[in-house]
């Protein structure tokens, strides 16, 4: 499944937008070369400017991604696990409740801009078949990330969040899009001889 959403401008309900100028901003968008992609590995929180993109590959895994189009800013937080008590001044992403005020701080921004971002989570997969909810940590990321983001009142754009498959997660920073990809997960037919 592909995700590749417009821009919140060219989604407005009551938009009159001419077509002719569509079509040249659709070219123009197309001339431009994509930016550097910057794999955002597990722990770890990257922000982007107006010409990088930002990739994770997460499994169980949750990432969090905030597009911050007035500014041109985005970041990426890949954490690997939901709460933590410990207070942490650096920025982290290792723990959700890390990564969402890490982000925030990287990026500038202050209570009166969040509703200018825009939130992005995927994975959070159960990755481990017949383990008890204790170990189903995809489920526990996800859910951490549904409840810190509301702590800062952040609205979410998409959420695409669980399943038995990885996802990657992909933003432009320059456009402001994204791409949510599932990873197909093929089952390999073991055939044994029998003498």
């Amino acid at each position: 499944m592909i995700a590749l959403l417009p821009t919140t401008s060219d989604t407005l309900p009551g938009s009159t937008r001419d077509p002719a100028h569509e079509a040249d901003e659709a070219d123009q968008k197309a001339a431009r070369p994509a930016g550097p992609f910057r794999h955002v590995g597990i722990g770890e929180l990257k922000i982007g400017g107006r010409t990088e993109q930002l990739k994770a590959l997460l499994g169980s895994c949750v990432g969090i991604a905030f597009l911050w189009k007035k500014r041109g800013r985005c970041g990426l937080a890949h954490c690997l696990l939901p709460e933590t008590d410990v207070q942490q001044w650096e920025p982290s992403a290792r723990y959700v409740s890390q990564a969402v005020p890490s982000l925030l701080r990287l990026m500038g921004a202050s209570a009166a801009d969040y509703a200018d971002i825009e939130v992005v989570v995927a994975g959070g997969g159960m990755m481990l078949d017949g383990c008890s909810s204790r170990f189903q940590i995809g489920q526990q990321n996800a859910e951490a990330a549904r409840k810190h983001l509301g702590l800062y009142g952040l609205n979410v754009r998409d959420c695409r969040v669980g399943g038995k498959s990885g996802r990657t997660l992909t933003i432009d920073c320059a456009t402001g899009e994204y791409r949510i990809e599932d990873i197909a997960v093929h089952h390999r037919e073991s055939r044994h001889a029998h003498a």
